[in-house]
């Protein structure tokens, strides 16, 4: 019977969602008059969210109930990723809802079978079924971002090299940027690319972009780079010995990250080893031991 409690609350609260979703709420006059005074998009920018979903009706109202509560390292992962909110907060609530799911589906069918779990157990397994699905798409979405950003530096120091080229080759500093950046058509060249299309649409300054850049997808080193070129763009200092010591501290850091990522793999194979190597121990001696025992 308990089970059967929890099941038909479960679909209660589902429909209650897809109710409230479906008919939704009035919109306060602050968010309407914002709405209306929002500023132009850039061409980059409609190219970015040309290919966004529109937002359903379910949607919006996870958005509201989860949406504000993500935190800002969630959020420049998510701008890191190409992901919209909503989309993340729905795969949060359907995972969470769907892991519970499981549990309470196990509960019952165990109910049915005869032989059927105590209320005390199929309750915190279910809570705690919700909170890892809530968890896991964090965990997943910060593996990636990672991963990103570390491609990112990488085209980025790439970037900087033939922009040092363009440079000693007598090119100016945006037209070097310019001409480096459609060297490449990775994700990080891609974004250098509609950094600079923003800057040309905006009547803005490249390094006020790529500043904005760096602080949108959280990568410290476009910031100073950013510094670096508009001191040399308004005050005409030196900039390609800069660039150079950058770009070669970037080659560094990856490099230390690649052999740190290695040192690490080598000790997790470490494990498996020491586990094959006592399993053996296992299988030599278990024979021995049993005709000692047996004997005695």
């Amino acid at each position: 019977m308990s089970a059967v409690v929890v099941i038909g609350a479960g679909i209660g609260a589902g429909l209650f969602l897809v109710v409230h979703g479906l008919t939704g709420g009035r919109t306060p006059l602050a968010v309407s008059m914002q709405r209306l005074e929002r500023p132009g998009m850039s061409i980059a920018d409609q190219r970015a969210s040309s290919g966004t979903p529109g937002r359903g009706a379910f949607a919006r109202l996870c958005t509201q109930t989860v949406g504000g509560h993500l935190g800002r390292r969630v959020e420049k992962d998510l701008a890191v990723m190409e992901r919209p909110v909503e989309q993340f907060v729905v795969s949060k609530l359907t995972t969470s809802v769907a892991l519970c799911g499981i549990v309470v589906a196990l509960g019952a069918t165990l109910q049915v079978a005869g032989s059927p779990l105590p209320i005390g157990i199929v309750v915190p397994l279910a809570i705690g079924a919700l909170a890892m699905g809530f968890v896991v798409p964090d965990i997943t979405l910060r593996s990636q971002a990672r991963s990103r950003r570390a491609g990112f530096r990488h085209a980025l120091s790439s970037y900087l090299d033939l922009v040092n080229v363009l440079l000693a080759g007598g090119a100016g500093i945006e037209t070097s940027l310019e001409a480096a950046a459609q060297a490449g058509d990775g994700w990080g060249f891609i974004q250098i690319r509609n950094a600079l299309v923003r800057a040309r649409t905006m009547r803005q300054s490249p390094w006020g972009c790529f500043s904005d850049l760096g602080a949108h997808i959280d990568v410290a080193e476009l910031a100073e780079i950013a510094a670096s070129v508009r001191l040399a763009g308004e005050q005409g200092a030196r900039i390609k010995a800069s660039l150079s010591a950058k770009a070669a501290a970037l080659r560094a850091q990856q490099m230390a990250r690649i052999e740190a990522d290695a040192q690490a793999a080598t000790e997790r194979m470490g494990l498996p080893t020491v586990l094959m190597f006592v399993g053996f121990m296992v299988l030599l001696g278990y024979p021995a031991m049993q005709q000692i025992v047996q004997a005695l």
